[in-house]
């Protein structure tokens, strides 16, 4: 069982609600059916609809796991798992750095903040509807046809998930989390474009590395690695 979990009508966001919290224990989860505030990597917003899921949780070091970095990881594994108890595995795919898909469209976006020692884990999942105006396409769990789960449900069951896969994670290491992520990665072997801020770098996926970086075969026959940026398929 987790150390909390609260449901919330309305929230900000929920990640700023537990930033906000006196004292949060490590495995404190919130969710709320709906955010005002709410906002995906980079600054980016995240538009909040009714019926889909947004939840978070503080999570802080335990003896055994690496560095917090590697929690976006851990978190994407663990919601591609969950997510499987109303999809086909098949369908579901895993996006460098942290999103998932569901046939080649953006589902759901994971999102690490730090606060105060701790690392706190956004996810959004679109259940019931998706964005249309959104600066890259997406999808809906309702949109390809599915039953569509509550969102109460899908938080219980990543929460029980999210437990499990930590706990792979601390007693084999990131590498347990590396290999399973990389089961399920999107374009892995495959060509892709890496947008870099003012640099773009255009290769062929090749591997993820130990500490989670993306690594890129250019065309030059040199491998780069990629900590931070926005990947395409091409």
């Amino acid at each position: 069982m987790p150390a909390a979990f609260v449901e919330l009508a309305d929230v900000g966001s929920t990640n700023d609600w537990l930033a906000a919290q006196p004292h949060t224990a490590d495995d404190f989860w919130v969710r709320a059916d709906r955010q005002s505030a709410a906002r995906g990597r980079r600054g980016r917003a995240w538009t909040s609809i009714d019926g889909n899921l947004f939840i978070s949780v503080l999570t802080r070091p335990q003896q055994g796991e690496g560095p917090a970095q590697q929690l976006s990881f851990v978190a994407a594994v663990a919601l591609d798992r969950a997510l499987q108890r109303w999809v086909p595995a098949e369908r579901l795919s895993i996006k460098w750095p942290n999103d998932l898909l569901l046939d080649g469209v953006k589902l759901a976006g994971i999102l690490l903040e730090g606060a105060d020692g701790a690392t706190i884990i956004g996810c959004g999942v679109n259940l019931a509807a998706h964005p249309l105006d959104s600066e890259r396409p997406a999808i809906s769990l309702a949109a390809a046809d599915f039953a569509v789960p509550s969102a109460h449900d899908v938080g219980l069951t990543l929460i029980e998930i999210f437990a499990s896969t930590r706990a792979q994670w601390r007693d084999h290491g990131f590498e347990a989390i590396r290999r399973a992520w990389l089961t399920r990665a999107s374009g892995l072997g495959e060509r892709i474009e890496a947008r870099l801020g003012q640099e773009t770098l255009v290769g062929r996926f090749r591997d993820l590395d130990t500490d989670g970086a993306l690594l890129l075969a250019g065309d030059d026959g040199t491998t780069r690695a990629i900590h931070a940026g926005e990947v395409f398929r091409i």
